[in-house]
């Protein structure tokens, strides 16, 4: 291999390991680490070295340990080859091979297991760390599969990362050991996924079922999260099966101009006044063999499968044209139409629903296109593009399911959207979870703030729409109102019908409106407006709520509490508290108790008094939320430093007339804020764009400097950190060992430097990254990237200026 400048026949331990690949020579420690304590006896693992010139070449290491007679590891027996290009050269044997293997077992009547084994996230892999190197892991499987237990006859190759072992006489405990062998040989280098059937205990016809039984089997542990083991389910295959069957049959029908396909009605009610708003538009399936088929069930195959495409527009274009009949007699009907994700992605979308839009006759503004929460809607500048081209022709946006996907409040400001539709399981049972009331008011106030129509769906029960009455959405829908249903019946029984307004469970003349406490003004007002506390105020009589503050109608998950009665809304209860303290207050002095609301998922300091206003006799009580408490003092005190240092950024940024100097000082502030080894500021290369430069670093006294250390930082290290960069998202790690496995070289990076915690931003000009600030093992608010943020923010501002002078 040419390794070796002189004549040397042999080298040393320390001599190897200085050539082996900075990257690889952890696992190799390990290894090492693990012969002599006796954990394995036998390995076969590829690495990288490089040679006397300073080539990488790939190796494969093959050896055995053999020990004394104390039981002690005594010596390695093994031999070094120079890897070569993965293919027949890894020893494993091909389709053919194996089918003919397995009907002689079948027909000698061995039994045992089909055991098929493949890497998980190859294509990952290879991005990450080169083709060649997935390479080698690949044929490192073969050679694991081959060598991990004494009996295996043969290991055959079926596709591209995918291995399959024959391990006759076995039963399933072995092969599970057998797997985890495997699954320790290749831990360093990536991890694999399993799927195993019994070679005779399923009677079928011919030896490529089993193999088909093995891979089915496989693609159940990746689809239960990989690395793992699943042996075959005839139950889990037939579902398989079904689901094949079922989207060749949704092939078959849109080829047919969507026979099978049809369109159901669903009902959406004014909240105020209970009249029909409009109608969303429902995808139904009739198979030709099963019948009826359930949309979660056919809905995820046209999705997978981007059938979704064609029959989406289809639906869209029935819908229309259903719409413009009903606003003949109907002229403000409204017609909602869902839309996946796999839609929006087509270059045509936009075009398409216009096109349908102006052939349908309808105007846009009685259309709105609900799209899925559970979509990707960070993906909101590319939506937002289309959103806008529709909204010019009248078409309204919804998000659909909102609240059970992975968007967040916070998505509602940057999406150009007119509606949400909250869940179901938002909605169901709410009258006796003052927790889900309290949630659905906090995202009613947001969207209202937002001008954002609210659609509560799923209602099925008068006591859920008395509870959602006093939130006052925008409009409802759901069975209480009408199930979804044919045009035929919508028209005879929905369209020319009425909705009786329900008889709701809230009270329309409050006994206590214009006491005393609600006319209360001024200052009085205010305070009791503005504090954190619960302020309420009840008759004793008539237990109905006179006033409520702003943070009891928070807490309870209520707005139009005014003669309601306290035990329902405080308590969930029909009637009176069993424990109610009525009779044991006083007027001059307060009652102090404790208590645990299970109905508001609370534990609160109560202090309660007798009040009396006009002859009437009122229950003042104010309650303090001490569940958190403790939580509560640490950030208070967050807080404090978090503002204090915010002037100290301004002035340090400010008075310092060199940049290079106010950096420091900032960054010096920043670090000694988080309880911080370090901070510092990355920029890019001036020479290579994709490489990175610690241009500026402050240490804590007794912490070794790494600026040095940092210049042309490759991106191999940091992909990930460019990859949240890119969507604007910290670097957040509390714990570096689960980067181990996935991230290998950032876990080296970080620990060679001694960090086990970090935080970091990216700092951008003018909407480029140019680079990022960080701080390294934070002791103090270290789940809190806003002080970091924060400086990024006036380190751009403070540059700026210095350009803009300089330009003067």
């Amino acid at each position: 291999m040419d390794l070796f400048s002189g004549k040397e026949s042999k080298c040393g331990l320390k001599d190897w390991l200085g050539i082996v690949a900075p990257m690889d020579l952890p696992k190799l420690k390990r290894l090492f680490q693990d012969l002599l304590e006796g954990e394995m006896r036998y390995f076969n693992v590829n690495y990288r070295i490089r040679d006397r010139y300073g080539n990488r070449i790939w190796i494969n290491s093959r050896a055995r340990c053999y020990s004394g007679e104390d039981g002690r590891p005594d010596y390695v027996l093994g031999r070094l080859t120079r890897q070569t290009k993965v293919g027949n050269a890894s020893g494993a044997y091909h389709h053919d091979g194996l089918m003919q293997t397995l009907s002689r077992y079948r027909s000698e009547g061995l039994d045992g297991f089909l055991m098929a084994i493949s890497v998980d996230g190859l294509e990952r892999i290879n991005v990450k760390c080169g083709r060649a190197f997935g390479d080698a892991v690949i044929k490192s499987l073969a050679e694991s599969m081959a060598a991990a237990i004494h009996n295996v006859e043969l290991v055959f190759r079926t596709s591209g990362d995918c291995y399959c072992a024959l391990l006759p006489t076995i039963d399933q405990a072995d092969a599970e050991r057998y797997f985890e062998t495997v699954q320790r040989e290749l831990r360093d280098q990536c991890t694999i996924s399993g799927g195993a059937v019994s070679i005779q205990t399923y009677q079928v016809p011919e030896s490529y079922i089993l193999l088909q039984y093995a891979e089915s089997a496989l693609d159940t542990a990746k689809l239960r999260g990989k690395n793992r083991l699943c042996f075959f389910s005839p139950q889990d295959y037939e579902r398989k099966l079904a689901t094949i069957e079922l989207q060749e049959e949704l092939e078959a029908a849109v080829r047919a101009e969507f026979k099978g396909f049809s369109i159901q009605f669903q009902a959406q009610v004014r909240s105020e006044s209970f009249d029909l708003y409009g109608a969303e538009a429902l995808l139904r399936f009739d198979s030709p063999r099963r019948g009826a088929i359930q949309p979660a069930e056919f809905i995820p195959v046209l999705e997978d499968s981007e059938l979704i495409c064609p029959v989406g527009l289809w639906v869209l274009r029935q819908g229309l044209e259903q719409c413009r009949q009903w606003r003949r007699t109907h002229p403000r009907f409204h017609l909602s139409v869902n839309m996946s994700y796999a839609q929006l992605r087509q270059p045509e979308i936009q075009s398409d629903v216009l096109r349908i839009l102006r052939e349908s006759g309808v105007p846009g503004n009685a259309l709105t296109i609900e799209v899925t929460e559970s979509m990707e809607l960070k993906d909101y500048p590319h939506l937002n593009t289309i959103f806008r081209e529709w909204k010019k022709e009248g078409i309204q946006i919804s998000v659909d399911d909102f609240g059970t996907g992975y968007s967040s409040l916070g998505w509602l400001k940057e999406l150009a959207i007119d509606e949400i539709k909250i869940d179901r399981c938002f909605v169901s049972g709410i009258q006796n979870s003052a927790y889900n009331l309290r949630l659905l008011s906090n995202m009613m106030e947001l969207a209202d703030s937002c001008q954002i129509r609210v659609c509560c769906e799923g209602v099925e029960k008068l006591e859920e729409l008395s509870a959602l009455s006093r939130l006052r959405p925008a409009l409802y829908q759901g069975y209480y109102f009408a199930r979804p249903c044919t045009p035929e019946a919508f028209a005879d029984n929905i369209l020319n019908g009425r909705f009786d307004p329900p008889k709701l469970a809230v009270a329309a003349e409050p006994a206590c409106a214009g006491q005393v406490p609600l006319a209360m003004e001024g200052l009085e007002h205010d305070l009791l407006n503005e504090t954190e506390e619960i302020i309420a105020i009840c008759d004793i009589k008539t237990y109905e709520i006179c006033y409520l503050n702003p943070s009891g109608q928070n807490t309870y998950g209520v707005r139009d509490y005014l003669g309601q009665k306290c035990h329902k809304v405080f308590y969930g209860m029909d009637s009176p508290c069993p424990f109610c303290t009525n009779r044991e207050l006083r007027q001059d002095t307060f009652l102090v108790r404790e208590e645990w609301n299970e109905y508001c998922s609370r534990h609160l300091l109560l202090k309660e008094k007798l009040l009396r206003e006009h002859g009437g006799r009122l229950r003042l009580s104010v309650g303090t939320d001490i569940t958190k408490g403790e939580f509560v003092s640490q950030r208070t005190q967050e807080r404090l430093a978090f503002s204090q240092k915010v002037v100290q950024y301004v002035e340090t940024l400010s008075r310092q007339r060199d940049f290079g100097h106010a950096v420091l000082q900032a960054l010096a502030a920043v670090g000694e804020f988080y309880k911080a080894d370090r901070a510092y500021l990355f920029e890019r290369n001036p020479v290579q764009e994709d490489h990175w430069d610690n241009t500026y670093e402050w240490c804590d006294c007794n912490v070794a400097p790494m600026k040095d250390n940092l210049q042309g930082v490759p991106p191999e290290g940091i992909q990930r950190w460019m990859e949240l960069f890119s969507r604007d998202q910290s670097v957040v790690i509390y714990n570096l060992e689960p980067l181990r496995r996935n991230w290998p070289v950032e876990w080296r990076d970080l620990s060679m430097q001694g960090i086990q915690r970090l935080i970091a931003v990216p700092f951008r000009e003018e909407g480029r990254l140019v680079g990022f600030i960080g701080v390294d093992n934070p002791r103090y608010s270290i789940e809190d990237d806003a002080q970091i943020r924060l400086l990024a923010y006036f380190l751009a501002m403070r540059r700026q200026r210095d350009r803009d002078e300089h330009r003067r």
